[in-house]
């Protein structure tokens, strides 16, 4: 046999493997037609260090005559329960993972850090278990860290929140300190006017692994009963709504579509509704009435395409007798406006399914969140914020609406309970083809001259408004680790604004000296040029329903590294078009970059061209809005989503 027909073979010496100041060693040896040059040797994920040796002694079980080559590796860590070693040739096959346990002084980490929220034996209000604080083990972030409520299934924690207040209190510069706040929202479904005693405590991983508890607490939560004068008063302004809707008429016109949105600011449900409507209001002939609480920059771009806006103040929910008036005067509103359906854009806005209801007319519900209805009501509300009948409208209008339409089949699943499955839909999101096949025209090189940024580096970009659920400050610190290894990488993330999560990003850049490897760029209406100028596209959201963004670097052939949360895994097949890493884990957000920047670039082309074809079907915007014309006309003329399963 000629050397270069000599297969790719290797071994892990398990008996070698050794700890010392904070570093896992480990030996073994190599068979290979052209030497070791473009191996790789992993410790527990991490790329190792390698010194490789030509081998003098013959390897039991490998031909005396055939080339050997004996390797040292070594990597961070101090792995008490085993660290995973992994050998691979320079095309990227593996050819041997084995689990060594070396020796160690194993301790628990030491912590330091503090439960903010709730205090010990704490009384509180609300149907959701908020815990949030702060922590340090060893005087850095943890990896990973998971809340227990009364014994069911951890929920892992956001990671890396903004704490000024911890780096002040500090003595000395701690420079991760600033990133140290955590926060799980654990929902406790309860009935108004329950009471519940609960359990709860806080488990923390270092990023070798090593694990710390904290101390069991307990706290009480109630939720608030029902008040009977606000019942009375809501069943009489119901009445006086209804008797007002008897006397308004209006000739109905089924190609009329209402639309009740949040908000006309700049933001992903706002996008994804103007692009929307652009197919409504021009192919499909929809004429189109938009409601909206609040005022922005889109409704230029909408009272272009001949939408008419009506902008009504602000979304009173909170209040059950407040509520019940919003809601009778867009019934009104809906009423006169002659419209034959109404379509509701996101999960919060569904008083306007309620004034539909009442209205008589068929409404079509676009649920963009993968959020429980306790978590998004804390978030958008408060603890305890949503009076009980106001919550309870909420769930009616679940169940009746007529159509609940959802981007991703993993949400449409969740919100399943609430309604029926033939009132629940999945139409895929799409982007407009045009401008991406007008920007990839320009050359990457040229583009990434006129950003500023270096033509020769890999270049890894998140696109998205920054806030703690996008998980930028994670991937800052992940790709802090990857640079020791990729030190060519250069990150980008678009979307900073003024707010204290950005503030930390910025503060954590500087402290950190990755300024020269690190663009934060504000938010801005079109990142087609970033698009263009990316190698990988990064997305580290620990809650999306089926991100924009993924299907915007798809249509540019940008593969993607992105976390494994709802939709996104019906689009991306971890290894074959993409690589998916579990969310709010520091250690396998690191590992999931470093597959991808480990993958030959001719290897990182194949796995774009594969992810643009498994969503070739959808991914022109055309296709919603063909969708989205027949369930309307559908619902207008009384046959609901029939005709789009015709």
């Amino acid at each position: 046999m000629s050397v270069r027909d000599l297969p790719w073979l290797a071994g892990v010496d398990a008996g070698s493997a050794s700890v010392t100041a904070g570093r896992v060693s480990v030996g073994g040896w190599l068979v290979s037609p052209s030497g070791p040059d473009g191996s790789t040797v992993r410790l527990g994920g991490q790329v190792a260090t390698v010194h490789w040796e030509r081998g003098g002694t013959a390897v039991p079980g490998v031909p005396a005559d055939w080339p050997t080559w004996v390797w040292r590796a070594e990597a961070d860590g101090d792995h008490l329960a085993g660290v995973e070693a992994t050998v691979t040739a320079p095309d990227g096959t593996e050819l041997v993972r084995v689990t060594v346990q070396p020796p160690s002084g194993h301790r628990m980490p030491s912590p330091l850090g503090e439960i903010d929220f709730p205090a010990a034996d704490a009384d509180l209000t609300g149907d959701l278990m908020v815990v949030s604080g702060w922590l340090l083990l060893d005087g850095k972030l943890p990896s990973r860290v998971e809340v227990e409520v009364d014994g069911a299934a951890p929920q892992r924690a956001r990671l890396m929140l903004p704490r000024p207040d911890v780096t002040s209190a500090l003595p000395g510069e701690v420079r991760q300190a600033g990133l140290s706040g955590y926060e799980a929202r654990v929902p406790l479904p309860m009935a108004p006017g329950e009471r519940r005693k609960v359990t709860f405590r806080v488990r923390a991983w270092t990023r070798d692994g090593r694990e710390w508890n904290s101390p069991v607490r307990y706290a009480t939560l109630r939720r608030r009963p029902v008040d009977r004068r606000d019942a009375e008063a809501v069943a009489r302004a119901s009445a006086f709504t209804e008797d007002l809707l008897a006397r308004v008429k209006a000739a109905v016109d089924t190609d009329h579509v209402l639309v009740v949105t949040h908000s006309l600011r700049v933001g992903g449900g706002q996008f994804w509704l103007s692009e929307l409507l652009r197919h409504l209001a021009g192919p499909h002939g929809h004429k189109v009435t938009l409601v909206s609480p609040e005022d922005g920059p889109l409704r230029g771009e909408l009272e272009e395409l001949g939408v008419t806006v009506h902008v009504t103040g602000h979304h009173r929910v909170q209040d059950a007798v407040t509520y019940t008036a919003y809601v009778g005067e867009l019934a009104m509103l809906a009423t006169a406006s002659g419209a034959g359906v109404v379509l509701v854009n996101t999960l919060g806005m569904f008083a306007g399914v309620d004034a539909a209801m009442r209205a008589g007319l068929p409404v079509a519900w676009v649920v963009h969140e993968s959020f429980s209805l306790e978590d998004f009501a804390y978030l958008n509300w408060g603890m305890d914020g949503l009076d009980p009948l106001v919550r309870d409208r909420w769930e009616h209008c679940l169940a009746k609406a007529d159509a609940l339409l959802f981007v991703a089949d993993a949400t449409r699943e969740m919100f399943l309970p609430w309604s029926q499955p033939r009132r629940c839909v999945t139409v895929r999101y799409g982007i407009d083809p045009v401008p991406v096949r007008q920007a990839l025209h320009d050359s990457k090189e040229d583009v990434r001259r006129e950003l500023g940024l270096p033509e020769r580096a890999t270049v890894l970009l998140n696109v998205g408004v920054s806030e703690p659920r996008k998980g930028q400050a994670p991937l800052l610190l992940a790709f802090e680790q990857v640079r020791t290894t990729h030190p060519d990488a250069h990150l980008v993330i678009v979307g900073t604004h003024e707010s204290p999560y950005c503030d930390a990003l910025r503060d954590y850049v500087e402290a950190a000296g990755l300024t020269g490897s690190v663009s934060l760029v504000p938010i801005c209406r079109d990142p087609r040029p970033w698009l263009r100028a990316a190698d990988l596209f990064v997305n580290s959201s620990d809650i999306e329903s089926l991100p924009r963004s993924i299907l915007e670097a798809m249509a540019f052939r940008v593969p993607v590294v992105a976390a494994d949360v709802f939709g996104t895994r019906e689009i991306v097949s971890d290894g074959e078009s993409g690589w998916l890493f579990v969310p709010n884990d520091l250690n396998a957000l690191t590992v999931g970059l470093l597959r991808a920047l480990d993958t030959p670039a001719a290897a990182r082309e194949r796995i774009a061209e594969r992810a643009l074809a498994g969503v070739g079907a959808f991914l022109d915007s055309a296709h919603y809005g063909q969708e989205f014309s027949t369930i309307l006309k559908g619902l207008a003329r009384g046959t609901g989503t029939e005709e789009r399963d015709a």
